[in-house]
């Protein structure tokens, strides 16, 4: 019998079933087998709707908060979390009518995962701390895992690790005093990934160890999947490239018996970028383009743009620059084709969302008016109905104006974000960093190769990984500026010293801005300013908090000046415009909309010498700051 079978033989089973209530419970079982075993991808669930409309026709608070609650994770398996969020949040106030404090603790936590995933992670701490509030109150230790453990991973995903650590501690210990394997597997592999972002790789090796030994105990197959690769990753990371093999390689065959053809590609690709490593080429090869075929094969964008990291790493490896400067733009195109796919993506669910209030209005409306019909006989209420009536259509109305605006500057925001991605990854940049690596192998100098190689691949790898956040910690764009800045003094033949001076009461781990902001300033500092000056340059960047809420970034040159620098440029350039400056101006007013203050407009201020000569530029901005939960 097909799936499509046996979800149409189950459906035709409840209309035996007596009791609404047990009906409902049926379907929510039978919902979660579907999304979890037959349909991992597909949008709609027969067995919840059916379930929707039951639990709406017994009008029960209880029945709805509980089908709510199931659409809200049903929805978040399949990526889709803006409706995530609207479900968790119908069921939420479903519950709120109720005395269930478990069930109100699971659908807190259920929005705050949801909200991890739209990475907003302030909303997504809220919601956990009322779930573990609630749960305490009433003693569900379940519940109070769940939310210490995803407290864990907010701080994990904004790299506080550890404060990550101490939350996944606090949680393991629950888990331990009620003797829940699954629990202590997952808290053990999260303290694992915590220690490995701290570099602690022999620690977080024994970790993963823990982890696999709760998964093997319970004959978890997923979360056996997962400890064999992260310690294949933990043993590449420590060089021992023998180990990592073995555990990719049982990783490989466990998803080949799953039958998830998405982790057996992840896993070919793993074991070539170990063989990489191993400086074992042809292995390295046939390892990787395995993957890359499997994951062209089903379409995996994250995967195949992995492949051709991977592939652009080998061609580099080998000297071929050209090739391995063609994958890097393999990987960068599918990079902006992952972004565009995310635009859509939240658009479609937008377009969802804007059809169920849509709906909801209507019957709103609906009940109004019958509400008018049957008190017509009264005239002053009638007219105090049609009254409230106007006034429910023009908010309505309102909302949905509000609504399509907050959409457009969204779709605005990401289109800057890809934007501002391709000029970050200015392919003069690129090339001219390859052509360094180039001559440092030409004459010889293979360490100075080794050492350029790796700052430059880590600067791309910043780029794509700060791209995808909304905000990152102030250490993380310290780091990424530093990495530019030397590779630019290098290739300027050390022409310029770099200062850099942060306030002292600033924690760069907790203060958090919007990411690749401060780069295109630095950059027009550097080839406008200094560039040009023969020797003796100076850029001094400095940061202070103002008003708690902005950020107050000085970036400073002691180059030619903006006069001399325009002059230079229409000799050389007339027509040319700077495509990073224009882009970050129009992010900052963009996220000037969604700010209870005003930031200051970017000061550009020439500076002169005691002769009243050009002698450099300021560069003052403002950007506006979240903190980390400290």
């Amino acid at each position: 019998m097909d799936t499509t079978a046996i979800v149409q033989h189950q459906l035709d089973t409840v209309t035996s079933i007596k009791s609404d209530t047990a009906k409902i419970g049926y379907l929510l079982n039978a919902g979660s087998v579907y999304r979890n075993e037959w349909h991992k991808r597909e949008q709609e669930n027969p067995f919840l709707i059916q379930a929707l409309e039951l639990a709406e026709k017994i009008g029960d608070s209880l029945q709805l908060a509980r089908v709510y609650n199931a659409m809200c994770v049903d929805q978040r398996n399949v990526a889709r979390y803006l409706l995530a969020v609207n479900y968790g949040k119908q069921a939420l106030d479903y519950a709120s009518t109720t005395k269930d404090s478990v069930l109100l603790s699971t659908i807190l936590n259920n929005i705050g995962v949801a909200y991890r995933r739209l990475d907003d992670n302030q909303q997504a701490f809220e919601y956990h701390m009322r779930a573990l509030h609630i749960a305490e109150a009433c003693g569900n230790w379940r519940s109070q895992a769940i939310a210490i453990n995803s407290i864990g991973n907010i701080y994990l995903s904004t790299e506080q690790y550890d404060k990550a650590i101490a939350s996944f501690q606090q949680s393991l210990e629950i888990e331990k005093q009620h003797h829940n394997n699954l629990g202590l597997a997952i808290n053990y592999a999260n303290i694992g990934l915590a220690l490995e972002g701290k570099n602690k790789y022999v620690q977080a090796v024994d970790y993963f160890l823990k982890s696999l030994s709760y998964n093997e105990l319970i004959n978890h197959r997923q979360g056996k999947l997962i400890s064999y690769n992260n310690l294949g990753q933990a043993y590449q990371k420590l060089g021992r490239y023998s180990l990592s093999l073995d555990y990719f390689q049982k990783a490989l065959q466990l998803s080949d018996q799953i039958g998830d053809v998405i982790d057996v590609a992840d896993s070919y690709i793993s074991l070539g970028y170990t063989y990489l490593l191993m400086k074992k080429y042809p292995e390295a090869y046939n390892q990787i383009t395995k993957g890359l075929s499997i994951a062209q094969s089903i379409g995996s964008k994250s995967l195949i743009m992995k492949a051709y990291k991977a592939l652009q790493e080998y061609y580099a490896a080998k000297g071929n620059f050209k090739q391995s400067m063609e994958m890097l733009e393999k990987a960068l195109n599918y990079k902006d084709s992952m972004l565009n796919d995310k635009i859509s993506n939240r658009m479609a669910e937008l377009e969802v969302l804007y059809q169920l209030d849509k709906k909801n209005a209507a019957i709103q409306l609906l009940q109004k008016e019958a509400y008018l019909k049957d008190v017509e006989s009264n005239r002053n209420l009638i007219l105090a109905l049609s009254l409230m009536g106007f006034i429910v259509v023009m908010v309505i109305g309102g909302y949905f104006v509000i609504r399509h605006r907050e959409l457009k500057i969204r779709q605005r925001a990401l289109q800057l974000e890809l934007q501002s991605l391709r000029s970050r990854m200015n392919p003069h940049f690129i090339f001219n960093s390859l052509n360094s690596i180039h001559k440092y192998i030409w004459t010889n100098q293979p360490e100075e190769a080794s050492d350029y190689l790796t700052k430059f691949a880590r600067l791309i790898r910043m780029i794509l990984e700060n791209s995808e956040r909304d905000f990152i910690p102030l250490s993380s764009e310290i780091e990424f500026l530093s990495i530019y800045i030397e590779l630019e003094n290098l290739r300027c033949n050390h022409s310029f010293e770099f200062v850099l001076q942060i306030e002292e009461s600033i924690d760069t781990e907790d203060v958090m801005i919007a990411p690749l902001m401060i780069q295109p300033f630095v950059e027009n500092a550097i080839w406008h300013g200094l560039a040009p000056k023969k020797g003796g340059g100076i850029l001094k960047i400095s940061m202070k908090l103002h008003e708690q809420q902005k950020l107050r970034v000085e970036i400073e040159d002691n180059g030619i000046g903006r006069q001399k620098a325009e002059e230079i440029k229409m000799q050389k350039n007339p027509k040319h415009k700077s495509m990073g400056l224009r882009l970050t101006e129009e992010r900052l007013k963009l996220l000037q909309h969604s700010l209870p203050f005003n930031l200051q407009q970017t000061q550009i201020v020439d500076l002169i010498d005691g002769n009243q000569k050009p002698c450099g530029t300021k560069i003052i901005l403002e950007l506006p700051v979240e903190f980390a939960y400290s």
